[in-house]
């Protein structure tokens, strides 16, 4: 990870407006918590929201040029949660992904890592996209779990690495990161 580094999100500036454009080019509008919120949230114990940047890009203005992902998660003792992982369209495919989903795992040894996807269904209009991204997690040593999260009118499917832990433990985890009730987490198995 020689010249890949993260930074939190800050509140304004040129920086904060690139992480904007990844993220609301990354997902689509029903998936999107507001800007606001994310860097609400990412000022709670565990909570990050990172910029990530490799410093052998150009700098552009103010360091912008060298963003090249973004990431949203929450860590706690017994689990770790990435709830948004985007990579800038310009330079998907250069292994930035695999990248922060390696140090992810070195930096949270022996605990349970876990993530959502939409769920791989042939009606999805965006189907080929959805098993692009089940592959590029699978490749990354995360698996299909039988865990169902319902947030915001969306159901996703809960992918894990290095263990699981009960619905109960990841609902309470992905609640405490937010105040707004539209975006609380249901955990079932299905």
């Amino acid at each position: 990870m020689t010249d890949l580094a993260s930074l939190p999100v800050p509140d304004e500036g040129p920086i904060r407006d690139k992480i904007r454009q990844i993220y609301e080019r990354s997902f689509p509008p029903e998936e999107q918590i507001t800007m606001c919120d994310l860097l609400r949230a990412a000022r709670k114990p565990g909570v990050s929201f990172d910029a990530w940047t490799d410093a052998s890009l150009p700098a552009g203005e103010a360091g912008a040029g060298r963003v090249v992902a973004l990431t949203f998660s929450l860590a706690f003792p017994d689990l770790f949660y990435l709830g948004f992982l985007a990579v800038d369209a310009r330079t998907r495919g250069a292994g930035y992904g695999t990248r922060i989903l390696t140090h992810v795992a070195q930096r949270y040894p022996g605990i349970p890592q876990l993530l959502e996807i939409e769920p791989v269904t042939r009606e999805a209009p965006n189907y080929q996209q959805r098993v692009r991204r089940l592959a590029f997690y699978e490749r990354n040593g995360f698996t299909v779990t039988n865990m169902l999260t319902h947030e915001a009118d969306q159901t996703y499917r809960v992918l894990a690495r290095q263990g699981l832990v009960s619905p109960e433990r990841l609902e309470e985890a992905l609640n405490s990161a937010t105040d707004d009730p539209a975006y609380f987490s249901r955990v079932t198995i299905g």
